[in-house]
């Protein structure tokens, strides 16, 4: 027996004792299906359905759900509550509601609806808001009711999901929607968008969402392998299968269960595209899955023993610091053991998702002040895309997961450097009469600033830009607010030879969060003749002690000259006094 299942056990049971353990406060989902007519050409099969059975499925207890269908009017499918396996059979039973006959798509009526109880901060517990459509904003059949209901949802709306802390998640189900406004909506709001091609790919689309909002506890799955453990007391195994495909699951003691066979403790349910396996108390040990490996399967668990995370952004621009915590939770409380937690281990996995062979595992490390794992990536180590993030903590007995997606965009904040070496003879490029006049530098450093104003919040930008060349020559230079685009900026250089050039800047995107960029130190040359410096004369009117010397001295030699004539004159002219009175 490992050294974790012998000392770490007793100490988990004591975890129930601890004083002043908070439960987290559970997420708040909201699902807004378009039913609209244009439905029956887009999801032709009404495979919303199948993927609204997922979610319902893998939505994990404790959290609060809705579910709305939205056309012309708004109708609640499943109204707001606590999942648990009552709610699971009304939303179950509802789902024939689903249709395709609505005769318009009034977003602005539907995001009113789903948000109506909601009211100031969110408090602990996140909010979100799933919509699913594939259309424009269409109320009326007169164009200019549409236009203001569009503005509406930009404005007032808008700004209302904000100060109700609401993260806004969008799956576009055809190229005719409103991409202007999801984005919108998504992006001022910290959300996730997502479009399917196709309605078959719903499932998967709407897997990714609700990772995004109200992600299950899930083991890892490891090749075709995974492991239960003696707390799991239920577990849910989703696989997606291919077209006439068949999966099989082999139990730790040999027996193979398939969609005809299987024992009363299991419930199987083959949906068009995956198969949702959910066991009652399972057998510890190694499962196998037979047929289905998809890096879209899970296996959510019910446990008392389980993961949480601090919320991860849902974009990242190239240079910015990716922040990861992770903690182990008992009965949905922190373990705060840090005896029990020195023996856990925890990475984060990020991979990309159109190339799984790119990958990265970073480590993350148990902070004891605080009792969580955490780490920092640099999102300029990832190619723009998007990436499946996983946490995962082991504890040698016993894995737990969370998964997450993240996009990384090219950041919208840039600089670029640029070594000039200038000719004095030629003109000021900027038509500066004054700078004309003065002597020009040999070189220079061109700075040139630029950003995207959709994205960046000028004014709010503030940094430097640091120089440093041979014989410690060091400059700087500030950044502020950019008066206009691209911005402009030059240091004047002296002495030739290899300078390195760094930056820091900070600012606001328009939706609030922070952008820092950090790039990397670079090395420029600076190749020149120096220009040979004579001594500066004294300005006019400056003090010299040597003149001052000079000027004391002459004065000296004067005054002993006048003195020494006077004393002559006088002793000449006794003497001839003197020879008279004889």
């Amino acid at each position: 027996m490992s050294r974790f299942s012998v000392r770490a056990w007793p100490l988990l049971l004591c975890l129930l004792l601890l004083p002043g353990a908070l439960v987290a406060a559970p997420e708040d989902v909201r699902l807004l299906i378009d039913v609209s007519g244009s439905m029956r050409q887009n999801d032709p099969k009404n495979l919303r359905v199948p993927a609204l059975r997922l979610v319902n499925s893998l939505l994990p207890a404790g959290a609060r759900a809705g579910v709305w269908t939205f056309a012309e009017g708004t109708e609640v499918l499943a109204a707001p509550g606590a999942v648990d396996d009552d709610w699971r059979r009304r939303t179950t039973a509802n789902l024939r509601q689903v249709h395709s006959r609505g005769l318009f798509t009034d977003i602005e009526a539907a995001l009113k609806a789903a948000t109506a109880d909601w009211d100031g901060p969110p408090g602990e517990g996140a909010r979100h808001v799933i919509l699913l459509t594939d259309g424009l904003v269409d109320v009326a059949k007169d164009d200019t009711r549409d236009a203001a209901s569009r503005r509406r949802i930009l404005s007032e709306q808008l700004d209302r999901l904000r100060e109700l802390g609401v993260k806004v998640h969008a799956v576009a189900l055809s190229d005719n929607v409103d991409t202007e406004l999801l984005e919108a909506l998504t992006e001022r709001t910290g959300g996730w968008l997502e479009s399917a091609s196709s309605a078959e790919q719903l499932q998967r689309v709407f897997l990714h969402m609700l990772e995004q909002s109200a992600a299950p506890t899930t083991v890892p799955i490891e090749g075709n392998h995974f492991e239960i453990d003696a707390q799991v007391s239920e577990f849910t195994l989703l696989v997606f299968r291919a077209p006439g495909g068949e999966t099989r699951l082999v139990s730790p003691d040999g027996q193979t269960l398939s969609a005809t066979a299987h024992g009363p403790m299991v419930q199987w349910r083959g949906e068009p595209g995956y198969d949702l396996v959910t066991i009652e108390r399972p057998a510890p040990g190694r499962w196998t899955l037979d047929g289905g490996l998809d890096p879209d399967n899970r296996v959510a668990v019910v446990t008392d023993l389980g993961i949480d995370a601090a919320p991860v952004p849902a974009a990242l621009h190239s240079g910015d610091t990716l922040r990861l915590e992770a903690w182990i939770t008992d009965h949905g409380a922190p373990v705060a053991r840090t005896d029990f937690l020195k023996l856990l281990s925890a990475k984060a996995i990020l991979t990309q998702a159109d190339d799984p062979t790119r990958r990265i595992d970073q480590p993350l490390a148990l902070d004891p002040a605080r009792n969580r794992f955490t780490a920092e990536v640099k999102a300029n180590a990832f190619a723009a895309g998007v990436y499946d993030l996983s946490l995962l903590i082991d504890g040698e007995t016993f894995k737990r997961q969370l998964q997450r997606r993240i996009r990384v965009t090219p950041t919208p904040l840039t600089l670029d450097y640029q070594a000039r070496v200038l000719d004095p003879a030629s003109p000021n490029e900027n038509g500066d009469a004054a700078a004309d006049a003065a002597p020009r530098p040999p070189a220079q450093l061109r700075v040139v600033l630029n950003l995207e104003r959709d994205q960046v919040a000028a004014e709010s930008l503030f940094g430097y830009v640091r120089l440093e060349g041979p014989e410690g020559v060091q400059s700087l230079l500030e950044i502020a607010a950019p008066t206009s685009l691209p911005m402009l900026y030059e240091l004047p250089v002296t002495q030739p030879g290899s300078y390195r050039v760094g930056a820091r800047l900070a600012a606001r995107t328009v939706n609030g969060s922070s952008i820092l960029l950090e790039p990397p130190d670079e090395t420029l040359e600076f190749a020149f003749t120096a220009p040979v410096e004579e001594p500066p004369a004294p300005p006019p009117g400056a003090f010299s002690w040597l003149v001052f010397a000079l000027y004391v001295l002459g004065g000296n030699l004067l005054l002993a000259a006048a003195l020494g004539l006077t004393w002559w004159l006088f002793k000449r002219a006794a003497a001839k006094q003197a020879a008279a009175e004889a």
